[in-house]
């Protein structure tokens, strides 16, 4: 089923404008569960209930109101809240200016959006996407999306263009309000060790496919296997214990990393041997890791 349109609108820029359209670039999977009465397995009603009236009340009889102090409330029309938003409607997406990616801290995106050029845009929004790229910027700027004006993030991916919309400055926390260690200080060979542990396990690009929700994974399977009348069972979790020695930790990581390279690399070594018919000795494998081994304690 093709995906629909969230928004038409268009890019600004100057005296450019492209038409476009906007779709959710996501689909969060999370779990969820309806409350149902125990009793008979009926789904539950939520009603609005009036504590100064004791009685139930229909929402027609409901209207908005924002406290302005602790229990003191202002009353707003929909007409009125409808006359604060922007002015004429306008949904533009607005570009005040454009900056490298990397000024733009992750901190702040909120929520993603594909861009898609419409009737009559294709041209100008190759044009821009190409530029983006290839000067290394993203754009900027403003857009009206229900009622509310976001800061918004242009930015060229997979061949077109991707907006993000973004928190403002007073949205997001301040970093001085948590403890971030900042009087401790590394040791030289802790710091080498730290960084041998990233290297090896650093690889060269984000596969977001090999991770899973395996906790929706496993309520899934818990519900089917539920339905089908079998028993569930839950696994143990794991043991964790407080590090108390840094470079004991370090270096038992980097062992536990090297043991299981070894081991992977073992078949491999085993089928060199055979194709060579015994042509020259080569170091086993798990040799080769002890001896690492005894180099990093060393260190």
């Amino acid at each position: 089923m093709a995906s629909r349109p969230i928004a038409v609108s268009n890019i600004s820029f100057g005296l450019v404008s492209i038409p476009v359209k906007l779709f959710s670039a996501t689909r969060p999977q999370s779990v969820s569960f309806n409350l149902l009465h125990e009793k008979d397995r009926s789904r539950i009603q939520q009603k609005i209930y009036c504590p100064v009236d004791d009685a139930i009340v229909d929402r027609s009889e409901l209207v908005r109101g924002f406290e302005i102090e602790k229990g003191r409330y202002v009353v707003f029309t929909d007409e009125e809240l409808k006359s604060l938003e922007a002015p004429g409607g306008d949904s533009s997406i607005e570009i005040t200016e454009f900056v490298p990616l990397t000024e733009v801290d992750p901190i702040y995106f909120e929520q993603s959006y594909y861009l898609e050029s419409d009737r009559g845009g294709a041209k100008a929004y190759r044009l821009l996407t190409d530029a983006m790229t290839t000067s290394e910027r993203v754009a900027l700027g403003r857009f009206t999306m229900r009622g509310k004006e976001h800061l918004v993030v242009l930015r060229p991916y997979a061949k077109g263009l991707m907006l993000h919309t973004l928190y403002y400055a007073d949205e997001v926390k301040s970093a001085d309000e948590f403890d971030r260690s900042v009087n401790e200080s590394s040791k030289e060979n802790e710091l080498d060790l730290a960084k041998r542990l990233i290297d090896d396990l650093t690889h060269k690009k984000f596969e977001p496919a090999q991770y899973h929700d395996t906790y929706r994974e496993r309520v899934i399977e818990a519900a089917h296997q539920k339905a089908a009348g079998e028993q569930i069972t839950s696994a143990p979790a794991p043991a964790r214990g407080q590090v108390i020695d840094l470079m004991s930790a370090l270096k038992a990581s980097l062992e536990k990393r090297g043991a299981a390279q070894a081991a992977e690399s073992e078949p491999a070594a085993s089928n060199k041997k055979v194709a060579a018919s015994g042509h020259g000795k080569s170091r086993p494998a798990t040799e080769s890791a002890a001896h690492a081994r005894r180099v990093a304690r060393k260190k």
